[in-house]
């Protein structure tokens, strides 16, 4: 266990709210294992103003991505903000010979992802990315089942979810999103999150075939304050689903994803059959975003069905904050584990064989 407090230099913390606010945030004021000591925004004002909301006494500020790089207070680089920014915040960090976290999605497409895990391991730095869906106590518990050798031999898998984004009203805090090619949508980011989790309790999946669909491509555009500011165009996809085999076993995988929130509560819908007992994980309402949210555990077997205890997961920065303790050795006996460069390089590459699927009517593979 590494017992050295590590400097943060945080990309991304607002002092309005942000994602980082509502996760990182929370866990680095009560944590001993890391101290933030630098901000970075688009400008310095907005840092210092962020550095001020938050009491972040003593943390220098910066309005670009090569100065919090240079100081030599930091550590590690921490990149929290929307997807399109990644490679140009991660790149001048890498080069500096920093560590660094950055938020999932790695990069816009495939071509970037590939060339930041090229650097990083060209520069020897340790790498973090917040896949934290594999941090949640249900996933974590739902790999130990299935490791155990409970549900004997699995048969197959269906995994269902709502992704909160891409309902029939668009939002201009997320018009970012919107571009396909901007790399921030429902198969990246809710689907994204939740494939990675099944394919870290149940190994890779094979011979995927895929159907996406833009079925809203203009939509109601909101401000903050839920005034009409006429129409936007969507060019991402907003439905999403895959077929295909496990590596391992070669048990059957269906796993789909569809826009907004269920009228019927099931945001989130997960169940793996397997020749012994299935399990049942399921969401509450809203929660098809597996990596910062709660789920039930249910293991069903020939006498009947029990629901297993699990830790319990406070607020978004618990899932986070495993993360974070896993990279400083903290968690291992409890399952808890590090996601690296690497392994978001293998998920982008698993995202890039579902377009590919989906354009030609093929099936592929990206092992």
């Amino acid at each position: 266990m590494t017992t050295t407090q590590k400097r943060i230099g945080l990309i991304g913390l607002s002092a309005k709210g942000s994602w980082a606010s509502g996760s990182h945030l929370g866990y680095f004021q009560n944590t001993k294992l890391y101290k933030i000591t630098a901000l970075q925004n688009s400008s310095k004002a907005s840092a210092e103003a962020a550095a001020k909301e938050y009491k972040l006494d003593e943390v220098a500020t910066y309005d670009s991505p090569e100065a919090i790089a240079s100081d030599p207070n930091v550590d590690i680089v921490a990149v929290s903000v929307n997807v399109p920014q990644h490679y140009k915040l991660i790149k001048p960090a890498l080069e500096a010979g920093k560590d660094i976290f950055v938020e999932w999605p790695l990069a816009r497409n495939l071509s970037e992802a590939e060339e930041l895990v090229q650097l990083a391991k060209a520069k020897g730095v340790r790498t973090l990315v917040g896949l934290q869906a594999r941090q949640n106590p249900a996933i974590v518990k739902a790999k130990e089942i299935v490791e155990s050798g409970k549900l004997g031999r699995i048969l197959g898998t269906t995994m269902y979810g709502h992704g909160l984004i891409f309902g029939p009203i668009a939002w201009e805090s997320f018009l970012y999103g919107y571009p396909i090619e901007a790399g921030a949508n429902l198969v990246t980011i809710p689907f994204g999150h939740a494939i990675d989790a099944l394919c870290y309790v149940l190994g890779e999946v094979k011979d995927i075939s895929a159907t996406l669909a833009n079925l809203r491509p203009e939509l109601d555009l909101l401000d903050s304050d839920g005034k009409s500011k006429g129409k936007v165009q969507k060019t991402a996809h907003d439905y999403v689903s895959i077929t295909g085999r496990l590596v391992n076993g070669d048990g059957v995988v269906d796993a789909t994803y569809a826009p907004g929130t269920s009228r019927t509560g099931r945001d989130f819908y997960w169940e793996i059959n397997g020749t012994e007992a299935s399990l049942v994980l399921e969401g509450s309402k809203g929660g098809g975003h597996i990596q910062m949210s709660q789920a039930k555990v249910k293991l069903a077997n020939d006498e009947g069905v029990e629901e297993i205890e699990i830790e319990k997961a406070d607020d978004r920065s618990f899932n986070v904050g495993k993360a974070w303790d896993a990279w400083a050795g903290v968690g291992k006996e409890q399952g808890y584990s590090v996601t690296t460069f690497e392994d978001a390089l293998l998920r982008h590459k698993m995202i890039d064989a579902i377009y590919r699927s989906a354009d030609r009517g093929t099936r592929e593979n990206y092992l």
